[in-house]
């Protein structure tokens, strides 16, 4: 029996161009967002610093690697990863195929039809989001869990969600613990964002760095 051929020319380079734009593409731009963020809240770079020298206190060596339970203590730090991915809306929609024909307000969409869901119509709704495009961490102490399912899909949702997800955001808060512990920084110049439909950032970020003592 001859083995079904899955893989075309058209399809790996398909696969290909989503690797690269998974593991570089989405990592470096929301990292560089969220250094644009950051270098323009003071208060939030304060508070972040709060925390992680809080953790860095509490160890025995103060130059051991994070743990597992510090990284889920990390309140506030989670609150400053999502709030990036909510503005940043790295990808500008999602594609999904009707099974079977369905009503949306009145209209019916066929079984068959391919769907593109805007995920920053979502998450920079100001019904759900007051001020959407503000950089506001603290929102997300009163967002309940069903909003956020709703309206919070920076991964897509359901079986389909990135396999990356959670080592996404376990990457963007162990940068976040370094940065805050390690090094002082301010923004040079730069940092003008568009979208075409990709973020983008013109010339770029420039970012000075600093050793703390």
């Amino acid at each position: 029996m001859e083995t079904e051929k899955f893989l075309t020319v058209d399809s790996i380079t398909q696969l290909l161009f989503g690797i690269l734009f998974a593991n570089f593409e989405s990592m470096s731009t929301i990292l560089t967002l969220t250094f644009k963020f950051l270098s323009e809240n003071t208060r939030v770079v304060e508070e972040l610093a709060a925390e992680h020298d809080a953790i860095v206190r509490k160890r025995e060596n103060p130059n051991s690697r994070l743990t597992w339970e510090e990284y889920k203590s990390m309140t506030f730090t989670q609150m400053v990863v999502n709030e990036s991915l909510r503005i940043s809306n790295n990808v500008p929609g999602l594609f999904r195929k009707a099974l079977k024909d369905f009503q949306v307000k009145g209209y019916t969409v066929p079984a068959g039809w391919t769907i593109l869901l805007v995920t920053p119509a979502a998450q920079l709704n100001p019904e759900t989001f007051k001020d959407p495009i503000t950089f506001n961490p603290w929102r997300w102490k009163d967002l309940d869990q069903v909003t956020i399912s709703k309206n919070f899909m920076p991964f897509g949702g359901g079986t389909r969600q990135c396999a990356g997800a959670e080592y996404s955001k376990l990457v963007l808060s162990t940068f976040l613990h370094v940065l805050v512990t390690r090094f002082r920084f301010t923004k040079v110049k730069g940092g003008d964002v568009s979208r075409t439909p990709i973020i983008s950032f013109g010339d770029g970020i420039h970012i000075k760095f600093t050793a703390k003592n």
